[in-house]
């Protein structure tokens, strides 16, 4: 059975009843879904972000949707419901800390660099004296 509204799957989330949730990409005001993924990470259910909240929407037959989750599923679609999780699980949930780590390129802006640079300047004539 497909459950839909943040505060509905952030429920079942929290009781682990939710064995997949779908988030779309475009909400607004974001800060509505920003925990979800972090949440699910903590509660180790899988989860992925889908493309358009209009898509979530025609799901669940509504006009737009920001999230939803799966909780029952009947015993013929448990194995294609087994792999759409593992998909999920490798691209989203294990992946968790290496897409936090490479956030932003590690490149800083030419201020920074400056500032930096200055610094270090200044440290070489102390050293020297």
């Amino acid at each position: 059975m497909v459950r839909a509204g943040v505060n509905t799957v952030t429920k079942l989330v929290e009781q682990k009843k939710a064995q997949l949730v779908v988030i779309a990409h475009d909400v607004e005001p974001l800060e509505m879904v920003l925990f979800l993924p972090a949440l699910c990470r903590k509660m180790g259910v899988p989860y992925c972000i889908a493309k358009g909240k209009a898509r979530l929407g025609r799901v669940v037959r509504r006009k737009t949707c920001a999230a939803l989750c799966i909780d029952k599923v009947n015993p013929e679609d448990r194995s294609n419901l087994s792999k759409l999780v593992e998909t999920c699980k490798n691209n989203y949930n294990e992946r968790g800390d290496e897409i936090r780590k490479h956030w932003g390129g590690g490149i800083l802006g030419s201020k920074s660099q400056a500032r930096i640079a200055k610094f270090e300047k200044a440290k070489a004539r102390e050293i020297k004296l």
